[in-house]
């Protein structure tokens, strides 16, 4: 009978173990290469960190209304639905400047948004532009998502909620993101998968998103257009004084 061959403590083989060992560390994957490869893939020759500003148009398949996100990176964003609100997230507070109607259609005043839901318009942010271009992020490895090997980065976003990337291996375009959200005691594991990726002038950005909070709520938003370096003054992600 065949002698079993020697396995690793966690379940690769010894050999296989060793022939990695002996790849040229430059060859290696780390999140810094990753993130480079990314960049490139995104932005090509022009470079990521010349990209600023982004303006993006998205119809969803749960609102009646499109919605237009501009993003000053690395942590300002202002949202509109067009006809319905104004969110604004200036860094550090965030403030509905025009707050939707209630149930009932009846008008409400412009508001701040409660400190303990600041960490969710980060996750807005890190959902329309990849956390890992603004932050540390960690290798986790490799992983099949979406049908294709990936490499998986990490990112710990500044309020604490935690993002896994999932990159291509070929294309090192993002294909899936996933986050981990505790809200009042309960974790959540909200995500995003992108498909269709087109030249939007300056960035390559997916046409479609899947995206979803609970996993059986599963629904799709399509990219109307992408606007990059857009002029965008500080006074759109202001919040006006006496905003309570």
């Amino acid at each position: 009978m065949k002698k079993p061959q020697k396995v690793h403590k966690l379940g690769v083989p010894a050999l296989v173990v060793a022939l990695i060992a002996m790849i040229p560390a430059c060859q290696q994957p780390t999140a810094e290469r990753i993130v480079a490869r990314a960049a490139e893939a995104m932005a090509g020759d022009g470079g990521i960190e010349d990209l600023k500003t982004l303006r993006i148009r998205m119809v969803y398949a749960d609102h009646e209304y499109p919605v237009v996100t501009e993003l000053s990176r690395p942590n300002r964003m202002r949202v509109e639905g067009v006809g319905s609100y104004v969110l604004v997230f200036d860094g550090e507070r965030g403030a509905f400047l025009e707050s939707p109607p209630a149930e009932d259609g009846t008008p409400q005043d412009p508001s701040l948004v409660d400190s303990r839901y600041l960490r969710d318009l980060e996750l807005d942010i890190a959902f329309a532009f990849p956390a890992f271009f603004d932050h540390a992020a960690e290798y986790l490895g490799r992983e099949v998502a979406e049908g294709v090997e990936t490499h998986k980065l990490g990112v710990t976003l500044p309020l604490g909620v935690r993002m896994t990337y999932f990159i291509h291996a070929e294309s090192h375009l993002p294909v899936r993101v996933e986050a981990d959200v505790t809200v009042d005691g309960t974790e959540y594991h909200p995500g995003r998968v992108f498909s269709d990726y087109e030249d939007w002038g300056g960035m390559i950005y997916p046409r479609t998103v899947t995206y979803w909070w609970m996993p059986d709520e599963v629904e799709t938003a399509v990219v109307e257009s992408v606007e990059v370096g857009v002029t965008l003054g500080d006074d759109r992600f202001s919040i006006p004084a006496g905003i309570m």
